[in-house]
């Protein structure tokens, strides 16, 4: 059953655009940004388009992990192996899964083999506030940023106490608990929780018809304050430890992530400030097969920014600074080369002239393992009445090759009449690079807003993993593929009395441009279309609502033979106030128990429902 046909996305952002003249309260407080560009702005002021996730919105969607969050957002696909705490990526703005930098309270994490992050492993309840930018921004954060930056900010400050319990389908289970102490001067905060789920079976493939399970515990404790008006400091650990099951050779994962940070930050004078972050992230993954050691992979990253904030005159802005980062593998498989250090430097501008606003940003990255790279990005806006903005962009971005990209060990396998073939690191790859231009419009009127962005992303050096010229046994990794990405973003919100409904669509045209049997193709596992459809209603102490997400067809595989059918699911929640600081919380998830896979040959979750309790203190 697919009770939301794609052809009703474009209809359903009409319906909320008509209910624009029917608003008459007044525009809430601007939304400030960070991420945009590496100081805080308003969405408008970024000249970029951006979706921003509160505490609020986590709470009421009722989401259990990020992808959960993130799912079916303005230019957000996602594929997923298998449910809960599997193997997911993410493509934004049909960029690939590793053309998207990901952030937590300012510091890049991920590993430096794969070249991604695990999502699906952040703890939700420690979220206080999620910026997605869409669009390159490289020219302010280096590797990484073509398809755009996401970045979670964990909770922090002297904040009431919260709880939440709960459980559900598939003996799914969750608790947490946060909170904070102090003031503004000194403040503490500490926040706990864990999740566990028997899961599914996540494939038929390989003749495991078991459930496929996943657990995972974390804590994270943070501190800071203010020495005088002008110094303010923090620190933060963080540590995360998950299990996650799933079929094949090996079919056990034991997962550790750590994160320590320190930020320093002097505050002038009204026109000068300068911050200092360093950091330490740790990516360590353990692999078992029938309990028994298969292999270990950890990497290491120290990271240390320096970033210089100057108001010249009013409306005129500079932000320059430092970049430096240490990357280090640690395996019981030997990489040819297992350190690297990379050097940057960067310079934005941000100005104003009277209803225009200029942005320029440029950086310069030097890697021991590739040598430099410069990118850089200039982006104009127009502001003729509240209701109406426009913005036109151009940027460069670029992705580093990875550990596994340019030394992977040798790994290899021999077929059934002794023919051994390998896996083997290149060291003579490139980055791959992209240009991209945009132009958008949006606007506000009342509790009315819109935005629309239609761009186009041509990404040069893909890296594919093809047979070696020199040695066809083996299969190395080759800069040979080219993409030509073109997209709209369209999205629309309206608020009528206790009423909220939030649509978006996006529709993209995802091209293999490299020469061969695959030019003119689909990239794999992007669909053309997708789009979302939040409702929800509040009177009294209930509240309802509804998440409608639709993805349309895509392809396993760059030939575009084998082919994922489109799908779309319905998700339903409601909450009671018990009293101010109590609420009780259900969902139903794939109300129409959609059976549909991301990747081929994996399963995805059916029905389930689940129960919630919070707690909040009052302040």
């Amino acid at each position: 059953m697919n009770p939301i046909p794609l052809k009703t996305l474009p209809a359903a952002l009409l319906l909320v655009f008509a209910h624009a003249a029917a608003s008459a309260a007044e525009t809430e407080l601007e939304t400030i940004v960070v991420t945009a560009n590496r100081v805080a702005r308003t969405a408008d002021e970024t000249l970029a388009a951006v979706t921003v996730i509160t505490r609020k919105d986590i709470e009421r969607q009722q989401a259990t992990s990020v992808p959960d969050l993130l799912r079916g957002l303005p230019g957000v696909q996602f594929s997923n192996n298998g449910g809960p705490g599997k193997s997911t990526s993410l493509f934004l703005r049909g960029t690939n899964s590793n053309h998207t930098l990901v952030l937590i309270d300012g510091v890049r994490v991920g590993s430096a083999t794969t070249g991604t992050y695990g999502l699906q492993d952040l703890p939700i309840a420690q979220i206080e506030r999620i910026e997605i930018v869409r669009g390159p921004r490289s020219s302010l954060y280096g590797s990484d940023a073509i398809g755009g930056v996401i970045q979670i900010f964990t909770r922090k400050g002297p904040q009431p106490a919260s709880l939440s319990l709960g459980a559900g389908s598939r003996q799914s289970f969750e608790a947490a608990v946060d909170g904070g102490v102090g003031t503004a001067d000194l403040w503490f905060n500490a926040g706990v929780s864990s999740s566990s789920t028997r899961g599914i079976n996540v494939s038929d493939t390989a003749n495991e018809p078991d459930r496929d399970g996943y657990t995972r515990s974390d804590v994270n404790v943070r501190g800071g304050g203010r020495l005088g008006t002008s110094l303010s400091y923090d620190v933060q650990a963080r540590h995360l430890e998950a299990r996650n099951k799933y079929d094949g050779t090996p079919n056990v994962s034991d997962i550790t992530q750590e994160l320590f940070t320190g930020n320093l930050r002097y505050d002038v004078n009204e026109r000068f400030a300068s911050s200092l972050r360093l950091a330490q992230n740790l990516d360590a993954t353990t692999s078992l097969k029938e309990e028994r050691f298969y292999s270990r992979i950890d990497t290491r990253r120290n990271q240390a920014s320096w970033q210089n904030d100057f108001t010249l005159a009013a409306g005129h802005q500079f932000v320059t600074g430092l970049d430096w980062q240490y990357d280090e593998v640690l395996s019981n498989n030997a990489y040819a080369r297992a350190k690297r250090t990379n050097r940057a430097v960067f310079l934005e501008y941000l100005g104003e002239a009277g209803r225009a606003d200029i942005q320029l940003s440029g950086r310069h990255d030097r890697n021991e393992a590739f040598g430099n790279h410069n990118t850089g990005s200039a982006a104009v806006g127009f502001t003729l009445s509240p209701a109406l903005r426009l913005h036109t962009s151009y940027g460069t971005a670029f992705k580093a090759p990875t550990f596994n990209d340019l030394y992977y060990p040798p790994s290899c396998y021999t077929d059934n009449v002794g023919t051994t073939y390998c896996y083997v690191g290149n060291p003579d790859i490139k980055p791959e690079t992209s240009r991209t231009t945009e132009a958008g419009a949006g606007g506000k009127l009342g509790d009315f807003s819109w935005d629309a962005s239609l761009f186009r992303t041509q990404v040069s050096n893909l890296i594919e993993w093809q047979t070696d010229p020199a040695n066809t046994n083996n299969t190395i990794p080759t800069n040979v593929a080219q993409a030509r990405i073109t997209g709209l973003e369209l999205s629309a919100s309206q608020k009528l009395g206790d009423t909220t409904i939030a649509a978006n669509a996006t529709f993209l045209d995802p091209k293999n441009r490299s020469e061969g049997a695959n030019d003119g193709k689909l990239l794999a596992r992007r669909a053309r279309q997708s789009g979302r459809i939040d409702v929800d209603h509040q009177f009294g102490r209930w509240g309802l609502g509804t998440t409608l997400n639709a993805v349309g067809k895509r392809y396993d595989n760059a030939a575009n033979s084998i082919k994922l059918g489109g799908y779309a699911t319905a998700d339903l929640r409601a909450e009671y106030a018990i009293n101010p600081e109590w609420r009780l919380q259900t969902r139903i998830a794939n109300l129409f128990d959609k059976r549909y896979q991301t990747p081929n040959s994996y399963h995805q979750e059916g029905f389930g429902a689940f129960m919630t309790l919070r707690y909040q203190a009052k302040p």
